[in-house]
């Protein structure tokens, strides 16, 4: 709980949000609190623990968030050196705790990948009750499992799979030591842990062959567990090679090494501070005012479908709370705007010179957002066409469509497990 306490109040301290999935879960829980659905795709069991948590909490938006996060990141840290050491803790194994909570390139692990801290933790649990020697382990186990594969379909499909390979591995092992003077005794880990991998590269290819998480499904959910272990993978190590250190050396058991861990966590978190203050991130709140300025003077309509980057649409949302979309829906109406990069304020200007010519004059259909960015509605792109000398506004406006995601297959899952749930889906 210290720790938890403390990496709330360091988050709060630091830029937040940050990440594109920072926003897209402020506008889940903005969205469940007050309509009571989901306006992304995600699994739904975290999002009702914050949910839950923000109701008996009394907290606002942004501090429950964090909060939780905080607390479910503390608890995976905590539960990892547990499967290490069972034994009693020392105080400097606690202060390990610490350090490995706040590293430069860990930190925002837990709030940028809140549903799959929440998967981590249940996974570690799965490694720590594991035995099987009770009529109760036979519910705690596939009860945890299921909270697992609930929390996070991409960490669970590898966190799951480490721990069938390392209690397969082990299990196989401890039966080839055995030894039977009248027959011979099948090795079931061993042929549980050759099943589960045929399963494992059976699933792959499936997920590949149907697109499953689409175009490239492989190098998307391989490039996921790619990112999710490079965030874990620091303080992981930190903690298993501190762990082996206190266990072999008694002088870093010592108060002095107790007070160089403390100067480490304090070093570390000024060395975070200092790369977050040179971080450049979009500013969402002078678009989404631009935005909010366009319907106060009747350039945009509440009926006017809106096409924008996922980030930009969650900090819409969460902000302003203006629904969007963010991918390709079934029909396009010429009402729609598209938002559009790279279009200048001389491009706009030459736009309105082009179809307004002497007169000037506002032109419905284009919002200017900021500097380098625009509004545009289809139908007055389909204008541009019949202009030559605006063909490179009508090539990034045609770019820019062609670009919008599709719903994949992992998104309609996510949808039908939404609505099992009793959430109705807003995207």
């Amino acid at each position: 709980m210290i720790l938890t306490i403390g990496f709330t109040i360091f988050s709060f301290f630091r830029p937040f949000p940050l990440e594109e999935t920072e926003w897209e879960f402020l506008a889940n829980l903005r969205s469940l609190t007050e309509e009571g659905g989901f306006y992304s795709a995600r699994e739904p069991f975290p999002f009702l623990i914050l949910v839950f948590w923000k109701k008996i909490s009394g907290l606002n938006y942004i501090p429950a968030f964090l909060s939780l996060a905080g607390f479910f990141y503390s608890l995976f840290l905590h539960l990892f050196l547990l499967l290490l050491r069972r034994e009693a803790w020392g105080r400097n194994h606690y202060l390990l705790t610490f350090l490995s909570a706040f590293l430069p390139f860990s930190y925002g692990f837990p709030t940028a990948y809140f549903p799959e801290t929440v998967a981590l933790v249940f996974i570690l649990l799965v490694f720590l009750t594991f035995r099987l020697e009770k009529l109760t382990d036979l519910l705690v186990f596939p009860a945890l499992t299921l909270l697992a594969f609930f929390s996070s379909f991409t960490m669970f499909y590898l966190g799951f799979s480490f721990f069938v390979v390392f209690s397969g591995i082990r299990g196989a092992r401890k039966q080839a030591q055995r030894t039977s003077v009248f027959y011979k005794k099948r090795n079931v880990p061993f042929i549980f842990l050759t099943s589960y991998l045929v399963f494992f590269f059976l699933s792959l290819f499936l997920i590949s062959y149907f697109d499953f998480f689409g175009p490239s499904s492989l190098r998307y959910l391989f490039g996921e567990w790619l990112m999710e272990s490079k965030l874990v993978f620091l303080p992981v190590l930190i903690l298993g090679v501190g762990h082996i250190l206190l266990k072999t050396e008694k002088e870093l058991n010592t108060y002095t090494a107790s007070i160089v861990a403390v100067i480490l966590i304090a070093v570390s978190i000024f060395f975070i501070y200092r790369d977050l203050t040179k971080t450049e991130k979009e500013p969402w709140e002078v678009r989404s005012s631009g935005i909010t300025k366009a319907y106060g003077q009747a350039a945009l309509l509440k009926s006017d479908p809106i096409y924008l980057p996922k980030e930009f649409a969650y900090a819409l949302y969460f902000s302003t709370h203006t629904k969007s979309f963010y991918h390709k829906t079934k029909e396009e109406s010429p009402k729609s705007f598209l938002y559009v990069t790279g279009i200048w304020p001389q491009d706009v200007l030459l736009i309105q010179k082009t179809l307004l010519g002497k007169r000037g004059g506002r032109l419905a259909g284009l919002v200017p957002l900021g500097e380098d960015s625009i509004l545009i509605q289809k139908s007055l792109s389909d204008r541009l066409k019949a202009y030559p000398a605006l063909d490179f506004i009508g090539k990034k406006v045609y770019e820019v469509w062609e670009e919008l995601p599709g719903i994949t297959l992992y998104q309609m899952y996510l949808q039908k497990q939404q609505n099992y749930f009793g959430y109705p889906s807003f995207f």
